[in-house]
């Protein structure tokens, strides 16, 4: 895209202006921080919406197991005949279920005295007139909650209920398992066998062995005053000991650590080792070095005052060299003292800090020692308890076993056949609720909450017409980009402010954008031959004269004579900018005649020549658009390499557009997240048509615009630098 713009060109229609092409990745950069609450906030309502359905809502579920047989083929035989297929296991198992929600089958469960004795009967079902249970409109709200499954894969079907009270869960499903249990065996017709005595033997004696166990688990929790049995790995004295060791290796670490600083702060006291660049710091940052530095600062000051006015031979010349040198001798040895001092402090201070950290050490080595011990007893007597514990469920098996057994000799008795359908085991008491549960509500507040801001902030990006990025400025038709400049709260270099900061603080990333604009800026003009350019802000707070003086520092370090012109009239800046007072003869009164144009143009300290404002009498803004104006800038052009003029925010004044009539180049100069793009592709046609050609735009302090590709290649330039001195140093 050309940079030659000419006035036929602004008369145009305006086009329309196209949507930036939106960046996740910066985007998402730029709200990490509100993702981040997003997520945090979403685990938090999560959590309370966990803990009020926990609370007001709770459903605790179980359920109980029914096996599905193939029977017996043989009335002498215990076994099964043969295994039954999927289909087989599906059709017996809703033939069970069919029987299972008879209704006959459901309001003997109801009116079991244990179902009416629950809150989910006595709160719903029970009418408070009669003092009767409504048992009709139990079964009916059973038949609709009661979840009969039959397991694909297994022989196994299931009832299933949830209520909110736990107690009343397995009372409930207990009493149905009892009324269709009741109900199979009258279909059975179940008798008893020869074999009972024989099996009924064998039963009391496993019964009598488990008791026998129980006994003994009793009396070993009663004897060892046991109150937790859990895994020792787990245990409180093995997250003790486990936190010990973590203290201990830290401790050890922070002795290294003082024995290394230690060592070290010795070494440079014996001159063995030089002091570091922080130890020299820190001395020279004592109030009396810094009254001599300033002392010294004062007499380098007045030497080269006396430089510029006598001889190298005279007297005062050479009275004030020995004074400068005798003043850095005592800062020297004053440096020194100082150095040393501060040395011995910190060394009194390792030495107590390390016997310190020994003694504590010590201390954590003996309690470890005893949660150790602590912990092998628990872990013998957790063994012990387990053992027993497992010999106590194979006797709860085999009682169960000969339990079944006895059921299936009993039935033998008849030659009958055996039951098709046996229950698995009773319903266990819900410990936990089955709604809600942390792990499904926990994750979906976290996404719902993230989802929404992430979509907010996209909505937000794309609705946003404010320029805050080189994306944004890049798809403003008819806007050249020059360049960005970076925001010093996001340079790493952390300069304090950004007024000639090239002079200032010429190796931070700030400076170092400064120069990739200048340069841009350089090339652009020289290609067209340019030798003046306006720079004009959009809104006021733009930064444009901070822009002008660093440009024309940077212009002056490539080894080009500039002079900047302050062209606000209105709140003039440039000259205390550079260090000039705003009340010296400037533009204005070389406009109205009331000064030459010679002592209107000062040299700062940087090297730069600045034209101020001048008079306040003189700040008449309507001389920016008189032909004086014109014969001053042709009279300066003759003088200097490049010109500056800075002029007041283009949509606070017209200043601008009077002054771009006697420039060669202009720019503007934008401040992100505060114009508008409309706004700027109406200010940059204005300056299409004007007669001075319109160069582009600079994007000034975008947010966290120092990462990225910026920031790797500013700072690799910056450090490339400071390396290089490093090794001349060297």
């Amino acid at each position: 895209m050309s940079t030659s713009h000419h006035p036929s060109r602004g008369r145009q229609s305006a086009p329309t202006l196209r949507r930036p092409t939106i960046d996740p990745m910066r985007v998402l950069r730029q709200h990490i921080v509100g993702l981040l609450a997003s997520i945090i906030v979403g685990a938090a309502i999560g959590a309370v919406a966990f803990l009020l359905f926990g609370r007001l809502y709770p459903l605790y579920t179980s359920e109980i197991l029914f096996e599905v047989r193939p029977g017996l083929a043989e009335s002498t035989e215990i076994g099964t005949a043969e295994a039954l297929d999927d289909d087989e296991v599906e059709r017996i198992g809703r033939t069970q279920v069919q029987l299972l929600m008879q209704r006959d089958v459901l309001v003997r469960a109801v009116e079991n005295p244990q179902v009416r004795d629950t809150n989910w009967m006595k709160t719903w079902f029970f009418d408070e007139q009669t003092q009767q249970p409504l048992v009709a409109q139990a079964v009916d709200d059973l038949e609709d909650y009661l979840k009969t499954p039959v397991l694909r894969g297994t022989n196994l079907f299931a009832i299933r209920w949830s209520w909110h009270v736990a107690l009343d869960v397995p009372k409930v499903l207990n009493a149905i398992a009892s009324s269709y249990t009741q109900k199979i065996k009258q279909l059975d017709d179940q008798q008893f066998s020869s074999n009972e005595k024989l099996f009924d033997d064998q039963l009391r004696f496993v019964q009598m062995s488990l008791q026998d166990i129980s006994d003994d688990i009793h009396s070993f929790i009663v004897a060892k005053g046991i109150t937790t049995l859990d895994d020792p790995r787990y245990s409180q004295a093995a997250i003790e000991v486990e936190t010990l060791s973590k203290n201990l290796a830290i401790l050890q670490e922070q002795i290294t650590s003082a024995e290394t600083q230690y060592r070290q702060t010795a070494m440079k006291l014996e001159g063995t080792v030089e002091p570091s660049h922080e130890d020299i710091v820190e001395a020279e940052q004592d109030p009396t070095i810094v009254q001599q530095l300033n002392r010294l600062e004062i007499l380098k000051a007045e030497e080269r005052s006396l430089r510029e006015q006598y001889n190298e031979d005279t007297s005062q010349v050479q009275q004030i060299e020995r004074m400068v040198r005798s003043t850095s001798e005592q800062v020297r040895v004053k440096e020194d003292e100082i150095l040393n001092r501060n040395l011995n402090a910190r060394l009194k201070t390792l030495g107590s800090e390390r016997e310190r950290l020994t003694q504590v050490m010590e201390r954590i080595d003996m309690e470890l020692e005893a949660k150790d011990s602590l912990l092998r007893d628990l872990a013998a007597d957790t063994s012990r308890y387990q053992a027993m514990k497992t010999q106590q469920e194979n006797y709860e098996k085999q009682r169960d076993d000969a339990q079944q057994l006895l059921n299936a000799i009993r039935l033998m008795k008849l030659r009958s056949d055996a039951s098709r359908v046996r229950q698995v085991g009773p319903a266990d008491l819900p410990r936990d609720p089955s709604f809600p549960r942390i792990e499904y509500v926990l994750p979906a507040g976290v996404i719902v909450c993230f989802g929404l801001f992430l979509g907010w902030i996209f909505l937000r990006e794309i609705m946003e017409q404010r320029v805050r990025s080189l994306a944004d400025l890049a798809v403003i038709p008819g806007v050249d980009v020059l360049g960005a400049i970076a925001d010093i709260d996001d340079d790493p270099t952390e300069p304090e402010d950004a007024e000639l900061i090239l002079r200032e603080k010429p190796d931070s990333v700030t400076a170092e954008s400064y120069r990739q604009v200048a340069a841009s800026l350089q090339r652009a003009m020289a290609r067209q031959g340019h030798s003046s350019l306006m720079v004009a802000g959009g809104m006021p707070g733009a930064g444009t004269t901070t822009v002008v003086g660093n440009l024309a520092c940077a212009f002056m370090a490539a080894g080009h004579s500039v002079c900047v012109l302050d062209g606000n009239f209105r709140r003039p800046r440039l000259a205390k900018t550079f260090g000039l007072g705003n009340d010296l003869p400037g533009l204005g009164d070389a406009l109205s005649d009331t000064g030459s144009l010679d002592s209107c143009v000062h040299q700062s300290a940087s090297g730069v020549y600045v034209i101020p404002a001048g008079s306040e009498a003189s700040r008449l803004a309507e001389r920016l658009g008189d032909e004086r104006f014109g014969t001053v800038m042709a009279a300066l052009r003759n003088r200097f390499d490049y010109l500056f003029i800075d002029v007041p925010p283009a949509v606070a004044a017209t200043d601008a557009i009077h002054v771009a009539g006697r420039c060669d180049a202009t720019s503007l100069v934008i401040r992100a997240g505060i114009e508008q793009r409309g706004l700027v592709a109406r200010i940059a046609r204005e300056f299409s048509e004007a007669s001075a050609n319109f160069l582009g735009a600079i994007l000034n302090r975008p947010r966290q615009s120092v990462g990225g590709y910026f920031q790797r290649n500013y700072e690799m330039m910056a450090t490339y630098g400071q390396a290089e001195d490093d090794q001349d140093e060297t």
